[in-house]
Protein backbone atom coordinates (compact mmCIF):
# COMPACT_ATOMS: atom_id res chain seq x y z
CA UNK A 1 0.00 0.00 0.00
CA UNK A 2 2.75 2.33 0.34
CA UNK A 3 4.43 1.58 -2.79
CA UNK A 4 1.11 1.13 -5.23
CA UNK A 5 -1.42 3.80 -6.06
CA UNK A 6 -4.53 2.44 -8.46
CA UNK A 7 -3.00 4.74 -10.81
CA UNK A 8 0.06 2.18 -11.64
CA UNK A 9 -2.97 -0.65 -13.11
CA UNK A 10 -3.01 -1.18 -16.42
CA UNK A 11 -6.60 -2.73 -16.78
CA UNK A 12 -9.18 -0.62 -15.17
CA UNK A 13 -10.90 -3.62 -13.59
CA UNK A 14 -8.01 -4.36 -11.43
CA UNK A 15 -7.68 -0.87 -10.59
CA UNK A 16 -10.86 -1.15 -9.37
CA UNK A 17 -10.87 -3.68 -7.17
CA UNK A 18 -7.49 -2.22 -5.28
CA UNK A 19 -9.44 0.85 -4.55
CA UNK A 20 -12.50 -1.77 -3.00
CA UNK A 21 -9.38 -2.98 -1.07
CA UNK A 22 -8.44 0.73 0.39
CA UNK A 23 -11.73 1.44 0.79
CA UNK A 24 -12.40 -1.51 2.94
CA UNK A 25 -8.74 -0.83 4.50
CA UNK A 26 -10.00 2.93 5.15
CA UNK A 27 -13.12 1.43 7.17
CA UNK A 28 -11.66 -0.88 9.41
CA UNK A 29 -13.49 -3.97 7.71
CA UNK A 30 -11.31 -7.15 7.03
CA UNK A 31 -10.40 -7.55 3.27
CA UNK A 32 -10.90 -11.01 1.71
CA UNK A 33 -12.39 -12.48 -1.33
CA UNK A 34 -15.83 -11.84 -0.16
CA UNK A 35 -15.69 -8.44 1.01
CA UNK A 36 -13.98 -7.06 -2.35
CA UNK A 37 -16.38 -8.85 -4.30
CA UNK A 38 -19.37 -7.13 -2.74
CA UNK A 39 -17.31 -3.64 -2.35
CA UNK A 40 -16.69 -4.15 -6.07
CA UNK A 41 -20.12 -5.45 -7.43
CA UNK A 42 -21.97 -2.82 -5.08
CA UNK A 43 -21.66 -0.22 -7.86
CA UNK A 44 -23.53 -2.41 -10.62
CA UNK A 45 -20.56 -1.55 -12.87
CA UNK A 46 -19.46 -4.89 -12.66
CA UNK A 47 -20.74 -8.29 -13.42
CA UNK A 48 -20.55 -10.57 -9.96
CA UNK A 49 -19.77 -13.96 -12.00
CA UNK A 50 -17.32 -11.76 -14.39
CA UNK A 51 -15.75 -10.24 -10.95
CA UNK A 52 -15.86 -13.47 -9.39
CA UNK A 53 -13.32 -15.26 -12.33
CA UNK A 54 -10.93 -11.97 -12.12
CA UNK A 55 -10.39 -12.76 -8.59
CA UNK A 56 -9.67 -16.10 -8.86
CA UNK A 57 -7.63 -15.81 -11.26
CA UNK A 58 -5.66 -13.42 -9.00
CA UNK A 59 -5.22 -15.92 -6.07
CA UNK A 60 -4.75 -18.37 -8.44
CA UNK A 61 -1.77 -16.36 -10.25
CA UNK A 62 -0.27 -15.59 -7.00
CA UNK A 63 2.96 -17.69 -6.62
CA UNK A 64 3.41 -16.16 -3.26
CA UNK A 65 2.89 -13.23 -0.97
CA UNK A 66 6.50 -12.47 0.67
CA UNK A 67 7.60 -11.53 -2.66
CA UNK A 68 4.64 -8.77 -2.36
CA UNK A 69 7.34 -5.68 -2.67
CA UNK A 70 8.97 -6.81 -5.18
CA UNK A 71 5.64 -7.79 -7.34
CA UNK A 72 4.95 -4.00 -6.16
CA UNK A 73 8.10 -2.27 -7.39
CA UNK A 74 7.80 -4.72 -11.18
CA UNK A 75 4.51 -3.05 -11.22
CA UNK A 76 5.08 0.74 -10.66
CA UNK A 77 8.29 0.60 -12.67
CA UNK A 78 6.35 -0.89 -15.34
CA UNK A 79 3.63 2.13 -14.99
CA UNK A 80 6.54 4.41 -15.16
CA UNK A 81 7.85 3.11 -18.59
CA UNK A 82 4.33 3.01 -19.65
CA UNK A 83 4.21 6.99 -19.20
CA UNK A 84 7.33 7.67 -20.48
CA UNK A 85 6.95 5.74 -23.79
CA UNK A 86 3.60 7.86 -23.71
CA UNK A 87 5.16 10.88 -23.56
CA UNK A 88 7.83 10.18 -26.77
CA UNK A 89 5.18 8.44 -28.47
CA UNK A 90 3.07 12.44 -27.91
CA UNK A 91 6.80 13.77 -29.08
CA UNK A 92 6.33 12.08 -32.27
CA UNK A 93 2.82 12.95 -33.38
CA UNK A 94 2.97 16.78 -31.89
CA UNK A 95 4.44 17.59 -35.54
CA UNK A 96 7.80 19.42 -33.81
CA UNK A 97 8.93 22.14 -36.16
CA UNK A 98 10.85 25.42 -35.03
CA UNK A 99 7.80 27.43 -33.71
CA UNK A 100 6.72 25.27 -31.03
CA UNK A 101 9.82 22.77 -30.59
CA UNK A 102 10.18 25.13 -27.00
CA UNK A 103 6.52 25.08 -25.87
CA UNK A 104 6.78 21.01 -26.45
CA UNK A 105 9.97 20.53 -24.81
CA UNK A 106 9.20 22.55 -21.92
CA UNK A 107 6.01 20.17 -21.74
CA UNK A 108 7.28 16.94 -21.69
CA UNK A 109 10.07 17.53 -19.60
CA UNK A 110 7.63 18.47 -16.67
CA UNK A 111 5.59 15.55 -17.48
CA UNK A 112 8.84 13.36 -16.88
CA UNK A 113 9.37 15.33 -14.06
CA UNK A 114 6.09 14.62 -12.78
CA UNK A 115 6.76 11.20 -13.51
CA UNK A 116 10.28 11.39 -11.07
CA UNK A 117 8.36 13.00 -8.34
CA UNK A 118 5.54 10.63 -8.04
CA UNK A 119 7.99 7.75 -8.07
CA UNK A 120 10.41 9.40 -4.65
CA UNK A 121 7.47 10.46 -2.71
CA UNK A 122 8.60 10.37 0.76
CA UNK A 123 7.42 7.21 3.15
CA UNK A 124 7.17 7.24 7.03
CA UNK A 125 10.41 6.74 8.65
CA UNK A 126 11.09 4.98 12.15
CA UNK A 127 12.38 7.76 14.52
CA UNK A 128 15.80 5.62 14.92
CA UNK A 129 16.12 5.68 11.58
CA UNK A 130 16.10 9.43 11.57
CA UNK A 131 18.62 9.59 14.03
CA UNK A 132 21.13 7.51 12.53
CA UNK A 133 20.99 9.87 9.64
CA UNK A 134 21.72 12.79 11.83
CA UNK A 135 24.34 11.21 13.79
CA UNK A 136 26.43 10.71 10.75
CA UNK A 137 26.14 13.81 9.99
CA UNK A 138 27.29 15.22 12.93
CA UNK A 139 30.41 12.78 12.65
CA UNK A 140 31.19 14.36 9.35
CA UNK A 141 30.22 18.05 10.15
CA UNK A 142 32.60 18.91 7.38
CA UNK A 143 30.42 17.33 4.78
CA UNK A 144 27.27 19.07 3.21
CA UNK A 145 24.81 16.77 3.76
CA UNK A 146 22.02 19.47 4.11
CA UNK A 147 22.88 21.84 0.93
CA UNK A 148 23.73 24.38 3.00
CA UNK A 149 24.70 27.83 1.81
CA UNK A 150 25.95 30.98 3.81
CA UNK A 151 25.21 34.58 3.11
CA UNK A 152 28.71 35.48 3.59
CA UNK A 153 28.08 38.47 6.67
CA UNK A 154 29.14 36.82 9.97
CA UNK A 155 26.86 38.43 11.76
CA UNK A 156 23.75 37.54 10.11
CA UNK A 157 24.62 34.16 9.45
CA UNK A 158 25.30 33.71 13.39
CA UNK A 159 21.40 34.20 13.42
CA UNK A 160 20.42 32.73 10.38
CA UNK A 161 22.06 29.32 10.89
CA UNK A 162 22.48 28.97 7.21
CA UNK A 163 20.61 28.43 4.04
CA UNK A 164 19.73 24.44 3.84
CA UNK A 165 17.74 22.42 1.30
CA UNK A 166 13.97 23.14 1.55
CA UNK A 167 14.20 26.17 3.03
CA UNK A 168 12.28 29.28 1.93
CA UNK A 169 13.52 31.97 3.23
CA UNK A 170 11.50 35.04 2.54
CA UNK A 171 13.20 38.38 2.41
CA UNK A 172 11.04 41.61 2.56
CA UNK A 173 11.28 45.14 1.98
CA UNK A 174 9.72 48.39 1.30
CA UNK A 175 11.12 49.48 -1.73
CA UNK A 176 13.96 51.21 -2.16
CA UNK A 177 15.71 49.54 0.83
CA UNK A 178 18.08 48.19 -1.34
CA UNK A 179 16.56 44.60 -0.81
CA UNK A 180 17.97 43.52 -4.37
CA UNK A 181 21.46 44.53 -4.43
CA UNK A 182 21.53 42.88 -0.93
CA UNK A 183 20.08 39.48 -2.47
CA UNK A 184 22.71 40.17 -4.90
CA UNK A 185 25.59 40.74 -2.18
CA UNK A 186 24.57 37.01 -0.92
CA UNK A 187 24.09 35.49 -4.42
CA UNK A 188 27.95 36.58 -5.28
CA UNK A 189 29.20 35.22 -1.73
CA UNK A 190 27.68 31.91 -2.47
CA UNK A 191 28.97 31.95 -5.89
CA UNK A 192 32.57 32.43 -4.63
CA UNK A 193 32.19 29.23 -2.47
CA UNK A 194 31.93 27.41 -5.76
CA UNK A 195 27.97 26.64 -5.78
CA UNK A 196 25.67 28.18 -9.12
CA UNK A 197 23.12 30.34 -8.26
CA UNK A 198 20.18 30.71 -10.35
CA UNK A 199 18.94 34.11 -10.15
CA UNK A 200 15.73 34.75 -11.37
CA UNK A 201 15.40 38.67 -11.73
CA UNK A 202 11.45 39.86 -12.95
CA UNK A 203 11.82 43.58 -12.08
CA UNK A 204 14.74 44.00 -13.83
CA UNK A 205 16.65 43.59 -16.55
CA UNK A 206 20.07 41.17 -16.70
CA UNK A 207 22.20 44.22 -17.82
CA UNK A 208 20.53 45.77 -15.07
CA UNK A 209 21.53 43.22 -12.55
CA UNK A 210 25.09 42.73 -14.18
CA UNK A 211 25.81 46.79 -13.93
CA UNK A 212 24.96 46.53 -10.08
CA UNK A 213 27.41 43.72 -9.05
CA UNK A 214 30.27 45.03 -11.46
CA UNK A 215 29.64 48.51 -9.59
CA UNK A 216 29.81 46.82 -5.99
CA UNK A 217 33.03 44.98 -7.09
CA UNK A 218 34.88 47.91 -9.38
CA UNK A 219 33.51 51.13 -6.90
CA UNK A 220 32.75 52.75 -10.03
CA UNK A 221 29.40 54.73 -9.15
CA UNK A 222 26.03 53.37 -10.86
CA UNK A 223 25.37 56.66 -12.03
CA UNK A 224 28.65 56.36 -14.38
CA UNK A 225 28.36 52.81 -15.52
CA UNK A 226 24.26 53.98 -16.55
CA UNK A 227 25.59 57.02 -18.15
CA UNK A 228 28.40 55.18 -20.05
CA UNK A 229 30.76 58.54 -18.99
CA UNK A 230 34.76 56.69 -19.61
CA UNK A 231 34.44 58.82 -23.05
CA UNK A 232 33.27 62.03 -21.17
CA UNK A 233 36.40 64.46 -21.94
CA UNK A 234 34.93 67.10 -19.45
CA UNK A 235 35.97 64.64 -17.05
CA UNK A 236 39.73 63.43 -16.13
CA UNK A 237 41.64 61.49 -18.31
CA UNK A 238 43.47 59.54 -15.21
CA UNK A 239 40.08 59.19 -13.70
CA UNK A 240 38.65 57.99 -16.99
CA UNK A 241 41.37 55.07 -17.53
CA UNK A 242 40.92 53.90 -13.89
CA UNK A 243 37.80 53.52 -14.12
CA UNK A 244 38.30 51.40 -17.40
CA UNK A 245 41.08 49.28 -16.07
CA UNK A 246 39.00 48.41 -12.68
CA UNK A 247 36.18 47.28 -14.94
CA UNK A 248 38.47 45.39 -17.16
CA UNK A 249 39.63 43.53 -14.32
CA UNK A 250 36.36 42.91 -12.30
CA UNK A 251 34.90 41.68 -16.58
CA UNK A 252 37.20 38.87 -16.24
CA UNK A 253 36.03 37.69 -12.53
CA UNK A 254 32.40 38.31 -12.67
CA UNK A 255 32.83 35.96 -15.76
CA UNK A 256 33.88 32.91 -13.50
CA UNK A 257 31.20 33.49 -11.31
CA UNK A 258 28.48 30.66 -11.28
CA UNK A 259 25.28 32.94 -11.33
CA UNK A 260 22.78 32.05 -14.11
CA UNK A 261 20.42 34.85 -14.90
CA UNK A 262 16.82 34.56 -15.57
CA UNK A 263 14.74 38.06 -16.12
CA UNK A 264 11.82 36.87 -17.84
CA UNK A 265 9.27 38.81 -16.14
CA UNK A 266 5.88 36.12 -16.77
CA UNK A 267 7.77 33.23 -15.05
CA UNK A 268 5.85 30.75 -12.81
CA UNK A 269 6.86 28.31 -10.40
CA UNK A 270 6.91 26.03 -13.25
CA UNK A 271 9.32 27.47 -15.56
CA UNK A 272 11.98 27.55 -12.27
CA UNK A 273 11.46 23.84 -12.10
CA UNK A 274 12.05 23.05 -15.49
CA UNK A 275 15.24 25.91 -15.80
CA UNK A 276 16.90 24.39 -12.11
CA UNK A 277 15.93 21.01 -12.25
CA UNK A 278 18.93 19.81 -13.96
CA UNK A 279 21.18 22.51 -12.84
CA UNK A 280 24.40 20.70 -11.25
CA UNK A 281 26.14 22.07 -7.81
CA UNK A 282 23.18 24.61 -7.33
CA UNK A 283 23.45 26.26 -4.21
CA UNK A 284 20.38 28.95 -4.28
CA UNK A 285 17.35 29.69 -6.31
CA UNK A 286 16.76 33.89 -5.82
CA UNK A 287 13.45 35.63 -6.91
CA UNK A 288 12.84 39.04 -7.07
CA UNK A 289 10.09 39.52 -6.75
CA UNK A 290 6.98 37.18 -5.11
CA UNK A 291 4.21 40.28 -6.45
CA UNK A 292 5.82 39.71 -9.84
CA UNK A 293 5.01 36.04 -10.63
CA UNK A 294 2.15 34.47 -11.92
CA UNK A 295 0.10 31.18 -11.16
CA UNK A 296 -0.82 28.03 -13.74
CA UNK A 297 -4.33 28.65 -12.25
CA UNK A 298 -7.03 31.08 -11.74
CA UNK A 299 -7.65 32.45 -8.90
CA UNK A 300 -10.49 34.77 -7.25
CA UNK A 301 -8.41 37.85 -5.98
CA UNK A 302 -4.47 38.56 -5.84
CA UNK A 303 -4.29 37.06 -2.17
CA UNK A 304 -5.67 33.61 -2.84
CA UNK A 305 -3.17 33.49 -5.60
CA UNK A 306 -0.10 34.76 -3.84
CA UNK A 307 -0.88 32.23 -1.18
CA UNK A 308 -0.81 29.71 -3.68
CA UNK A 309 2.43 30.82 -5.47
CA UNK A 310 4.08 30.86 -1.79
CA UNK A 311 3.08 27.15 -1.16
CA UNK A 312 4.21 26.09 -4.74
CA UNK A 313 8.12 27.62 -3.72
CA UNK A 314 7.77 26.01 -0.38
CA UNK A 315 7.44 22.81 -2.30
CA UNK A 316 9.61 23.27 -5.11
CA UNK A 317 12.32 23.38 -2.75
CA UNK A 318 11.49 20.68 -0.80
CA UNK A 319 11.19 18.98 -3.91
CA UNK A 320 14.89 20.22 -5.68
CA UNK A 321 16.75 19.80 -2.45
CA UNK A 322 17.34 23.82 -2.89
CA UNK A 323 17.04 26.54 -0.57
CA UNK A 324 15.07 29.36 -2.48
CA UNK A 325 15.16 33.48 -1.27
CA UNK A 326 12.23 34.77 -2.42
CA UNK A 327 12.40 38.94 -2.22
CA UNK A 328 8.84 40.28 -1.46
CA UNK A 329 7.24 44.09 -1.23
CA UNK A 330 5.67 45.40 2.24
CA UNK A 331 2.97 47.58 2.47
CA UNK A 332 3.37 51.29 2.06
CA UNK A 333 3.43 53.41 5.33
CA UNK A 334 4.25 56.87 5.84
CA UNK A 335 6.98 56.45 8.05
CA UNK A 336 9.78 54.74 5.97
CA UNK A 337 11.87 54.42 9.13
CA UNK A 338 9.43 52.77 11.02
CA UNK A 339 10.36 48.68 11.80
CA UNK A 340 8.33 46.73 9.81
CA UNK A 341 6.60 43.05 11.07
CA UNK A 342 5.19 40.08 9.43
CA UNK A 343 1.85 41.64 9.29
CA UNK A 344 2.98 44.22 6.66
CA UNK A 345 3.20 41.33 4.58
CA UNK A 346 1.95 42.46 1.17
CA UNK A 347 -1.08 40.53 -0.60
CA UNK A 348 -0.83 37.44 1.45
CA UNK A 349 -0.75 35.89 4.98
CA UNK A 350 0.54 32.56 3.81
CA UNK A 351 3.92 33.93 3.28
CA UNK A 352 4.86 33.73 6.89
CA UNK A 353 2.68 30.29 6.99
CA UNK A 354 4.40 29.10 4.10
CA UNK A 355 8.54 30.13 4.63
CA UNK A 356 11.29 28.66 6.75
CA UNK A 357 12.93 31.81 7.53
CA UNK A 358 11.47 35.38 7.18
CA UNK A 359 13.87 37.84 7.18
CA UNK A 360 12.42 42.33 6.92
CA UNK A 361 14.78 45.17 5.78
CA UNK A 362 14.12 48.87 6.96
CA UNK A 363 15.69 51.96 7.40
CA UNK A 364 16.58 52.50 10.72
CA UNK A 365 18.36 56.07 9.50
CA UNK A 366 19.85 58.21 6.55
CA UNK A 367 23.71 59.21 6.61
CA UNK A 368 24.32 62.83 5.78
CA UNK A 369 27.80 64.18 4.48
CA UNK A 370 28.91 67.59 5.38
CA UNK A 371 26.86 68.90 2.30
CA UNK A 372 23.76 67.85 3.80
CA UNK A 373 23.14 64.69 0.81
CA UNK A 374 22.36 61.59 1.90
CA UNK A 375 25.39 59.72 1.88
CA UNK A 376 24.56 55.92 2.89
CA UNK A 377 21.79 54.45 4.77
CA UNK A 378 21.94 51.90 8.30
CA UNK A 379 19.37 49.40 7.04
CA UNK A 380 18.41 46.96 10.01
CA UNK A 381 17.68 43.62 9.39
CA UNK A 382 15.70 41.79 11.25
CA UNK A 383 15.52 38.01 10.92
CA UNK A 384 11.84 38.27 12.22
CA UNK A 385 11.26 34.16 12.00
CA UNK A 386 13.56 31.01 11.90
CA UNK A 387 12.27 27.59 12.07
CA UNK A 388 15.66 26.22 12.65
CA UNK A 389 17.84 29.17 14.31
CA UNK A 390 17.55 32.46 16.28
CA UNK A 391 16.08 35.60 15.51
CA UNK A 392 17.25 39.24 15.70
CA UNK A 393 19.00 42.53 14.08
CA UNK A 394 22.18 42.59 12.57
CA UNK A 395 23.07 46.50 11.10
CA UNK A 396 24.36 47.23 7.94
CA UNK A 397 25.84 50.04 6.06
CA UNK A 398 24.75 50.41 2.62
CA UNK A 399 26.01 52.81 0.03
CA UNK A 400 23.84 53.54 -2.74
CA UNK A 401 25.96 54.56 -4.82
CA UNK A 402 27.99 51.86 -5.27
CA UNK A 403 25.13 48.98 -3.84
CA UNK A 404 26.93 47.59 -1.39
CA UNK A 405 26.04 46.60 1.60
CA UNK A 406 28.72 46.12 5.13
CA UNK A 407 27.98 44.71 8.36
CA UNK A 408 28.49 47.13 11.35
CA UNK A 409 29.79 46.73 14.97
CA UNK A 410 26.40 48.61 16.30
CA UNK A 411 24.19 46.12 18.11
CA UNK A 412 20.82 47.30 17.52
CA UNK A 413 19.07 48.83 20.46
CA UNK A 414 15.06 47.63 20.20
CA UNK A 415 14.03 49.93 23.59
CA UNK A 416 15.66 52.93 22.22
CA UNK A 417 13.44 54.69 19.60
CA UNK A 418 13.64 53.42 15.93
CA UNK A 419 14.48 56.80 14.43
CA UNK A 420 17.63 59.12 14.76
CA UNK A 421 16.06 62.47 15.67
CA UNK A 422 19.71 64.09 15.37
CA UNK A 423 18.84 64.95 11.76
CA UNK A 424 15.46 65.68 12.24
CA UNK A 425 15.32 68.99 10.44
CA UNK A 426 16.74 67.73 7.10
CA UNK A 427 14.19 65.22 7.31
CA UNK A 428 11.36 67.59 8.14
CA UNK A 429 12.89 69.54 4.82
CA UNK A 430 12.96 66.17 3.03
CA UNK A 431 9.05 65.37 3.54
CA UNK A 432 8.29 69.26 2.90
Amino acid sequence: IDIITAEDFYFSNLADCYRAILDLSRDGKPIDFLTVLNQVTASERYNEVETKQLLFSCVNLTPSIRNVKHYAKIMVNSHKARKMQEVGRQLVFDNVNSENADEILNKSMSELFEIAKNSSKKKLKKIGEVGKVVFEEYLNGDKDFENRSETGFKKLDEVLKGMTAGNLIILAARPKVGKTAFSLSIAENIAKSGKTVAFFSLEMQAKEIYERLLSKRASISMNTLIDKRFNDKKRPQNIRSEEINKIADNIEEIYKFPIMINDNSGINVNDIRLECRLIKNLGLIVIDYLQLMTSTKRYDNRNLEIGAISRELKILASDLGIPILCLSQLNRTNDEYKRPSPCDLRDSGSIEQDCSKLIMMWCVEKNYNEAGKVESKTVGVDVALNRRGNSGVTLFNFNGKYMKFTELNKIYDEHKKEQNYSNWRDRLNERI
